[in-house]
């Protein structure tokens, strides 16, 4: 509960402290909804208390009332008490109400309003029986604090920070070609998917444009396993070559762990090779998987370091989920978060979405992650690309994110666009791999001779 209290005001504090010794005046081995209100009540000062008054509450005849209602235990309090399912409810539906109303704080009239949604605890039913509703409440507090305009989200320019990623590539490239080594990249295609299409050749393009020798390979369909694997042995063998990529998805007659485990380790530039996935588990990583390592840099260029944070990752695959979880739980600068992974079978995922002070949505579907799902003033980071129909488009599709940009973009402190955000980092990082690769290898050649 601390990490989600961190934006409460002063006087919200105080109202808790005070519903926690309220708990202890009456012998309560718990904090609940109806110790809530008791603190609202004894604040007093705040615009809860206003609020309350306005519409023609006695504060003093409504402690009554729910001192009476919740009654007196028999035993007293030793140690800590924790808060009821219901309370807990409470400050999950305050945070909610501040989202609604573009405050970047939780104070007590948000507190008041999430006793009201609430609708099930003590408190709910003395606030129901003195005539209060959540309409009526709304309106007094938005009437006493004025209208308020959301403040948008600041939009991290994925492109501009792969331009800075591929400015550096070039300048490591031109070092190693004073030694006499040209970095090679081979990507490998199987079939026709025009997303895929599309990427290869956008990322053969970059190599080029960054003096990296690329070679693209692109078969059929139904090209046998074998084929496949005789190419990929091919260029494991080809000194020119250090890093390659096949690109994914495969067809379904192809099995993908069996082409991923074919590629020479040292030349695994997308860092899937059970070797790689090993070592970066391990904490010593050799290349990291590019779409994470771009995630990281992201965050870390556009100043928002995961050091320290709670990162919520929605979506395991092994692509993105797994490998940036392990990447961001290293002991390390640029790390050291605490991560959580949720996916198809966790229950009640937007409990978990609202903890993140960074979330990162993986996810594969079109805008999953709606506003009430993001904490206020957190950091989206919106990995999907997903096609929806537009008939406005002479395409006829449009590309959106798994994030309901609009919404979320009036909660988020910052987010990521599709597209325009992770697309064009995982290209940046897959040339730096490559670089990486080839300065490794040629340190190799070079401690040999």
């Amino acid at each position: 509960m601390a990490d989600r209290l961190d934006t409460l005001t002063q006087r919200a504090r105080r109202v808790l402290t005070f519903a926690q010794a309220e708990a202890q005046r009456l012998n309560h081995h718990h904090i609940g909804t109806e110790h809530i209100l008791l603190g609202l009540l004894a604040e007093g000062e705040g615009v809860a208390a206003k609020v309350l008054t306005h519409l023609g509450v006695d504060l003093k005849r409504a402690r009554s009332d729910v001192e009476f209602l919740a009654g007196r235990g028999g035993r007293p309090v030793a140690g800590e008490i924790g808060l009821t399912p219901g309370a807990k409810k409470v400050i999950e539906l305050a945070i909610d109400e501040a989202r609604r109303l573009h405050h970047s704080y939780i104070g007590t009239e948000h507190l008041l309003l999430g006793l009201v949604r609430e609708g099930e605890g003590v408190a709910a039913g003395v606030v129901e029986s003195l005539g209060v509703t959540l309409k009526n409440v709304r309106a007094e507090v938005k009437r006493l604090l004025g209208p308020t305009t959301p403040i948008p989200a600041t939009i991290i320019d994925g492109k501009a920070i792969a331009e800075q990623v591929r400015a550096e590539v070039a300048q490591r490239v031109a070092a190693l070609k004073q030694r006499g080594v040209t970095p090679g990249l081979a990507v490998v295609l199987v079939g026709g998917d025009p997303a895929s299409v599309s990427y290869v050749r956008a990322k053969g393009q970059a190599a080029e444009e960054a003096g990296i020798f690329s070679q693209s390979f692109h078969l059929p369909a139904e090209t046998p396993q074998t084929e496949l694997l005789e190419l990929i042995a091919r260029l494991n063998a080809d000194e020119r070559i250090h890093a390659m990529l096949v690109q994914l998805p495969l067809p379904s007659h192809l099995d993908e762990q069996a082409i991923t485990a074919a590629v020479d380790p040292q030349k695994d530039a997308d860092a899937l090779h059970p070797v790689n996935l090993g070592r970066l588990f391990k904490g010593e990583p050799y290349l990291l998987p590019c779409t994470p390592a771009g995630i990281v840099e992201l965050l870390l260029r556009s100043g928002h370091p995961p050091d320290g944070k709670h990162v919520v990752i929605c979506g395991r695959s092994n692509l993105v989920g797994r490998p940036l979880a392990a990447i961001l739980m290293q002991k390390r600068k640029g790390a050291n978060a605490t991560v959580t992974v949720c996916h198809t079978g966790t229950r009640d995922l937007a409990r978990f979405t609202r903890q993140a002070d960074i979330l990162v949505a993986a996810m594969g579907a079109p805008r999953v992650i709606t506003a009430d799902m993001v904490r206020p003033g957190a950091v989206v980071i919106d990995v999907g690309v997903n096609r929806v129909e537009d008939a406005s488009r002479k395409s006829g599709y449009r590309l959106v994110g798994d994030v309901d940009f609009e919404p979320v973009a009036e909660v988020a402190a910052a987010i990521t666009p599709v597209p325009g955000g992770i697309g064009p980092m995982t290209v940046a990082m897959l040339l730096a791999n490559t670089v990486t690769a080839a300065e490794a290898q040629a340190a190799g050649e070079e401690g040999a001779s």
